[in-house]
């Protein structure tokens, strides 16, 4: 389970059906032109392209057909593996929002160096569980320094992002308290997070990337002593079993053996690993077997449709402005602790709601998929020529599957 995130400002708490958009205001009569210039520009034309694409968070999306309000979010334990709470569209299936966003590599809450979002502290298996990749995003905004190439269409999605979650939000927690004093309401970490800027403050989105480690050994395994008849009485064995942690320790020393094994001996050349990773500090020098764990790629795209390796985050994303994302949303709900103290936070004595987004893909825009002549014809509509209806930036063939594991 992730770790929670503390207590937030107040979000804003729009009703799921608002009225048509408003902000961002529109540019019609304004000095900045919309003209050749700006319409051909590869930002405005891949945003364009974006917002049109299937999938995206249009003003149908929103409406309780695709979102219903009955029965949203709930638990998914089956299909996700967890105890979170999930949103759903109309059909019963995962709900996915896609749009696009600015991307601040350097944000307060991006966590995208060398070792992600782990902590500064040691490293263990329970850390290493918890590791993602944490990705500050930004609404697009007239105020923004490229907003002359931003496509209205672009802003209004953005804002309809920011109300959309608001909603949701407000639904959960309208209902949960409906008969729950105000002093006693649990703590909300809602979607967004408060940054103050130069000028003004805003909201921003985390958005977290799924775990990057997988197939780490279970917490338990080696608990109980793993012996074959060959090794009674063996003084060794019998030396090191009186110790649980030797114990477990024989237990996953075996099962690396076993996994390098299967591999044909080759845990470094076929996919990444934690030891491959690059290592400033050296931390992930003292994990041990723990080192050949695998990497597990988040499916994010460059402007070519490339799959990007987390290892070369700090290189390929740190110059990324723009990007068009796919997300899940999940809600934990933290319970109270049972035994009240005086010295208890809030969020100990009235427990948490944790909200979060979850990236499932992401491009980086401009990107060379929306610039085919194909994709937008003059007039700024989507065309169907070459590529089927629903086709996304990233081209099929490039598609990786949810567990991907990168290639040298």
């Amino acid at each position: 389970m992730t770790e929670p995130q503390s207590s937030l400002s107040p979000s804003p708490q729009p009703t799921r059906q608002s009225s048509p958009l408003s902000w961002p205001p529109s540019r019609e009569g304004s000095p900045v032109s919309e003209g050749t210039k700006l319409t051909t520009s590869p930002l405005y034309i891949s945003l364009l392209a974006s917002v049109k694409s299937a999938g995206s968070l249009t003003e149908e999306a929103v409406g309780e057909k695709n979102i219903p309000v009955e029965n949203n979010p709930r638990p998914l334990s089956v299909l996700m593996g967890d105890k979170a709470e999930y949103w759903v569209n109309g059909s019963g299936d995962l709900l996915r929002l896609k749009f696009p966003a600015r991307l601040d590599f350097h944000g307060k809450y991006s966590h995208l160096g060398p070792y992600f979002s782990l902590l500064d502290s040691g490293l263990d298996l329970t850390n290493l569980k918890r590791a993602r990749g944490h990705f500050e995003l930004h609404f697009l905004s007239p105020d923004d320094e490229e907003s002359g190439q931003y496509p209205q269409e672009a802003l209004d999605m953005s804002h309809r992002v920011l109300e959309t979650l608001s909603a949701l939000t407000t639904e959960v927690e309208d209902v949960h308290n409906a008969s729950v004093p105000q002093s006693e309401r649990p703590v909300v970490s809602a979607f967004f997070r408060a940054c103050a800027g130069n000028e003004q403050d805003n909201f921003v989105l985390l958005v977290q990337s799924e775990p990057l480690f997988k197939d780490l050994p279970n917490d338990n395994q080696g608990a109980v002593p793993c012996v074959s008849r060959s090794n009674i009485g063996n003084a060794y064995w019998s030396k090191e079993l009186l110790s649980p942690s030797k114990a477990k320790k024989l237990a996953q020393n075996k099962e690396e053996k076993s996994r390098s094994s299967n591999n044909g001996g080759n845990t470094a050349s076929e996919v990444m690993r934690i030891r491959d990773l690059y290592d400033p500090d050296s931390r992930y020098s003292g994990l041990g077997s723990l080192r050949n764990t695998k990497v597990k790629c988040p499916d994010i795209r460059d402007s070519q449709g490339t799959l990007i390796h987390p290892c070369d985050y700090r290189t390929k994303l740190q110059q990324a402005r723009f990007v068009e994302v796919e997300v899940y949303l999940k809600l934990w709900r933290i319970p109270p602790k049972t035994k009240i103290d005086q010295m208890m936070s809030d969020r100990e004595k009235f427990g948490l709601h944790n909200y979060q987004i979850i990236m499932r893909q992401m491009q980086l825009l401009p990107c060379t998929a929306y610039l085919k002549p194909a994709v937008l014809d003059p007039k700024g509509k989507q065309k169907a020529s070459e590529e089927p209806e629903g086709q996304s930036a990233r081209k099929r063939s490039n598609v990786a599957s949810d567990d991907m594991d990168i290639n040298f």
